[in-house]
């Protein structure tokens, strides 16, 4: 790939980092939750932690496996806060715990949709008709 300058996936790293580091400590001050529940989660929070770093070090050092790293998170992005986003939606909860939650869903998602662009090959054929 060539050398360019990739803002959309350099955000989304960062992004999955702040919002799902942040989730570790909301987990473990959980008192409702089981000690099962609250490694789960936590191990769903480091995953997303994991993929953001992997993807900053491919982009930082210059990786030939920058595109499948960055696709990667933005395809765990999507899935888990498409399930998240729909559960969240159905519960018992506050509009306003409902709304904050949906939103960070679509700026994840988003993010994920325009990292993928960015890394998506270029095409250098014209098609002329």
């Amino acid at each position: 790939m060539p050398t360019r300058r990739l803002p959309a996936v350099i955000a989304l790293a960062v992004w999955s980092v702040l919002v799902w580091t942040t989730r570790i400590r909301n987990i473990w001050t959980d008192d409702a939750m089981s000690t099962g529940e609250q490694w789960g989660r936590t191990a769903l929070a480091l995953s997303f932690t994991g993929f953001a770093l992997a993807v900053g070090h491919a982009v930082y050092h210059r990786t030939s496996w920058v595109r499948p790293v960055v696709r990667a998170l933005a395809g765990w992005t999507t899935a888990v806060w498409l399930v998240i986003a729909v559960g969240i939606a159905m519960a018992d909860r506050e509009a306003a715990f409902i709304a904050v939650h949906l939103v960070i869903a679509a700026i994840s998602i988003a993010l994920a949709a325009l990292a993928v662009h960015e890394v998506a090959p270029r095409s250098t054929t014209v098609d002329v008709a």
